[in-house]
């Protein structure tokens, strides 16, 4: 929100204006942003986890891969990417499910 008052001088010429805003921010928005920021900066870039506990030497062969997942509807976007990779920038695609 915004908010403008005008100030005139005593022949009624604006002599200057002032305008408010509400901070687009409000203090709990700063520290949740700045909290996820600090989350963010302690995982690791590859894997996603926090680096304090996968670097930890006592975590050395703790960590497992499970079998690949597959998602049904990244598949047939993918093979849309392929056929759409010549286009022009800007074609956006995206998967719906089919209604039984």
């Amino acid at each position: 929100m915004e908010t403008t008052t005008y100030h005139y001088d005593e022949q009624g010429r604006l002599t200057h204006t002032v305008t408010l805003r509400e901070p687009e921010w409000l203090e709990d928005d700063v520290a949740w942003a700045l909290a996820w920021k600090q989350e963010q900066a302690g995982l690791c870039p590859g894997c996603k986890l926090p680096l304090e506990e996968t670097t930890d030497p006592a975590n050395d062969g703790r960590y497992r891969v499970p079998p690949a997942t597959r998602c049904f509807a990244c598949t047939p976007l993918a093979e849309a990417h392929k056929e759409y990779a010549a286009s022009a920038p800007g074609v956006l695609l995206h998967a719906e499910k089919d209604e039984e």
